[in-house]
């Protein structure tokens, strides 16, 4: 908090999947200090959104909340049209919603399995590709941030679907980097640890959790 803000994003434009609550208010709010303006999409939860709005206008952005199902084609088609035309342009997209279905694998129900996957991995896609059309169409170039997380790189108990869709995410993010090089648009992803968050609070406070996590 206390280190020197630069405002080396003054002049542009971000979309933030998941914006409204833990690590994607913790991006959206880390983006409006380097001045970035920010749409922060939810998918039900818009209040939530609208708060996080209200926290980015509080720091001296400009934030609009939207409400959009990353895994629905026409929901996010026209979501990014919906930012196109409020802030003129997108220069970066944090594809950071996610959902987990915990319990062992010989448990999981092949319609968890399926809303897993469609969150964690057929959004970043359709969102990615939206937005790299309209990055190609204006010749700007940018920024694309998959959020994988430790569970990408290393196998937990219980994780069902979790771990398997989010390591696809890492491949994904590898052939969206090797495609779209040529249109200067960047791909990357950033792996989280283990995060206090409305959705983990409950199972981090758990004693025995907390200390295998620790370790």
């Amino acid at each position: 908090e206390g280190r020197l803000i630069e405002m080396r994003l003054k002049g542009t434009s971000s979309i933030v999947t998941g914006g409204g609550k833990g690590i994607g208010r913790a991006i959206t709010l880390a983006l409006a200090r380097e001045g970035a303006e920010v749409a922060v999409i939810a998918k039900s939860d818009l209040r939530s959104a609208e708060a996080t709005a209200r926290e980015v206008c509080e720091l001296g952005s400009r934030a609009i909340p939207l409400q959009a199902d990353v895994t629905q084609k026409n929901a996010v088609d026209n979501m990014v049209g919906e930012v196109c035309k409020c802030f003129g342009k997108i220069d970066l997209l944090v594809n950071n919603a996610g959902m987990n279905i915990r319990g062992p694998l010989e448990q999981v129900a092949e319609e968890d399995w399926d809303k897993v996957v469609a969150v964690n991995l057929k959004g970043p896609f359709l969102c990615s590709v939206a937005v790299a059309r309209e990055m190609i169409h204006r010749k700007t170039g940018g920024n694309i941030i998959h959020i994988a997380g430790a569970s990408a790189h290393r196998c937990y108990a219980e994780n069902g679907a979790f771990g398997p869709s989010k390591a696809a995410v890492i491949n994904l993010t590898k052939q969206m980097a090797v495609e779209w090089a040529k249109y200067k648009i960047r791909v990357n992803e950033v792996s989280p640890g283990p995060t206090m968050t409305s959705h983990t609070e409950e199972r981090i406070q758990n004693g025995e959790i907390r200390r295998r996590i620790a370790k």
